[in-house]
């Protein structure tokens, strides 16, 4: 095809006399082409002149750009025979969808790559384009319902998948909640770093939280948080952790039917909007904690909620009219899951979602529960109410998490078992450099400062252990630092720790003395009276 430019040159050269062989000659083009492009000029050029008009319109086939009329075009390569296996992949494909397999249907590519293999020539637009035909030959496409929404009564929540760089560990996989009301597009969205029934729970009781108010009605897709099994062909079993927001908070809720994401629209364009308005920007992905990248967020959303849609409408000003409509706010729910009967192995640990944590060393062999959280794990005994151990959960698959005052009891039996434990790698820095700068060589000492910064904390541990070495005194036992510790908040009202050191061991051996002899004495006196 040649250019317009090739065209006008034909025109000019046309004009001055050159000769159509000539003109191919010097433009490189095929005479039969010159021919007909010389001819429809002549003939436009005639009808203008037998007009007799003083003024003229040049014709618009001089002025446009040259063009074919491929509308019978058919492909080139491709045959009847290649046509036929084609309809019959379609028809399995048909097939498949009826029988519950439509995840192992072939794509037009397969199609491609199958011919192939059956010793066809043909291109993969040229299949894509049988197929298309063969498509609008034998379904008919899909027509949509328009909507109408009233206030209040319809929000959507769908999740969303977001590569971001949290604390400098590299850019991981945060899955974002978001929701999203029908009636005017009103947005909210947070971050978590895993999709599963805690992360669900918590979405909801933020988003009514920040609402101040509950919609009648959520709509979900077939999520697994949201969908415990399919009952039958059109109705699905909710999970436990649905029903329990739905009863807390008084909603109704309702599925999508299977692969019909339209009919939660407005969640679907949402939660790609939100993604790419919040972190699309240069150096808007990177953050130093969740809680930082979901204030982020947050504010990213507010923004974005204050402006106007395609259709003039601003979500916040119409969001004022669903609020009146919207059920009445009540306190939030706690939201945790329940695991009941946890083993404690030797390691005195126990295994939540395949992550290892630690517990008193008190508890091997026995059976605890736990509440699994968002952002941390509590653990606690059958018979207690109170929490025997509380982690910040972690989501690496096989880690361990310890805690080093778990093991104290076993560590102060078995001393040489410290320096290259794990519980000490994984303790606090100040605890560490304690360690290290004072009582590496001692062990068994630093497990009874153990005790004492366990009752009053590292910091003060470490400004007792800076008093007495100004004293030039370098025994820095825990007697020393608790005798300093009682020194320092006699009289201030400050609780002591009672210890269970020698000295502290003594005194109440001391004063149990007392009391025998008071009661002995007393009952003298009753006596002789």
């Amino acid at each position: 095809m040649i250019k317009l430019i090739d065209k006008q040159k034909i025109y000019l050269m046309h004009r001055d006399g050159v000769s159509n062989r000539q003109i191919a000659t010097r433009l490189g083009i095929d005479k039969n082409t010159v021919n007909k492009y010389v001819a429809a000029f002549d003939k436009e050029m005639q009808g203008l002149l037998a007009e007799g008009s003083d003024t003229a319109t040049l014709p618009e086939s001089i002025i446009q750009a040259p063009k074919y009329d491929s509308r019978n075009r058919g492909p080139r390569t491709s045959t009847k025979e290649a046509e036929n296996i084609i309809q019959e992949c379609l028809d399995e494909n048909e097939k498949k969808r009826n029988t519950g397999r439509a995840k192992m249907q072939m794509k037009k590519t397969d199609i491609h790559e199958y011919l192939i293999k059956q010793g066809f020539n043909i291109s993969y637009s040229t299949v894509k384009a049988i197929v298309k035909k063969i498509e609008l030959t034998t379904r008919h496409q899909e027509t949509f319902i328009k909507q109408l929404y009233e206030p209040g009564a319809i929000c959507e929540f769908d999740w969303g998948e977001v590569k971001l760089d949290i604390d400098g560990t590299g850019y991981k996989a945060y899955q974002m909640a978001v929701f999203t009301s029908s009636f005017c597009n009103y947005r909210f969205a947070r971050l978590y770093r895993s999709q599963d029934t805690a992360a669900f729970q918590d979405s909801h009781v933020s988003f009514f939280k920040f609402i101040h108010g509950v919609y009648h009605t959520v709509v979900y897709d077939n999520m697994k948080v949201a969908v415990k099994r399919f009952v039958g062909p059109g109705e699905k079993e909710p999970t436990e952790a649905l029903l329990q927001l739905s009863g807390y908070y008084g909603f109704n809720f309702r599925f999508c039917n299977v692969r019909r994401g339209n009919e939660k629209g407005h969640v679907e364009r949402s939660v790609d909007k939100v993604r790419r308005f919040a972190f699309s920007e240069p150096g808007k992905d990177c953050f130093d904690s969740l809680e930082e990248a979901n204030e982020f967020l947050l504010q990213r959303c507010r923004e974005e909620n204050g402006k106007a849609l395609s259709d003039g409408r601003i979500p916040d000003q119409f969001f004022g009219d669903e609020k009146k409509k919207l059920l009445p706010e009540i306190p939030p729910m706690s939201c945790f899951t329940k695991r009941c009967g946890l083993h404690v192995d030797k390691y005195s640990t126990v295994v939540v979602n395949n992550v290892h944590y630690s517990v008193p060393d008190t508890m091997v062999g026995r059976k605890i529960n736990a509440r699994v959280y968002t952002d941390r794990i509590v653990l606690y005994a059958p018979e207690e109410k109170e929490p025997i151990a509380e982690h910040e959960r972690a989501f690496t698959a096989g880690s361990y998490h310890l805690d080093i005052f778990h093991y104290l009891r076993t560590l102060k039996r078995k001393p040489g078992a410290l320096p290259h434990s794990c519980a000490l790698m994984q303790a606090d820095v100040l605890v560490k450099k304690i360690y290290e700068s004072y009582y590496s060589s001692n062990p068994k000492s630093f497990l009874e400062v153990m005790e004492l910064i366990r009752d009053i904390g590292a910091d003060k541990v470490q400004n007792l252990i800076t008093e007495l070495l100004k004293t030039s005194v370098h025994d820095l036992s825990a007697e020393k630092l608790r005798m300093l510790y009682r020194n320092q908040t006699a009289g201030s009202g400050t609780d002591i720790p009672a210890g269970t050191d020698k000295l502290s061991l003594k005194s109440k051996q001391t004063l149990g003395i007392y009391d025998q002899l008071r009661k002995i004495q007393s009952s003298s006196v009753k006596e002789a009276v």
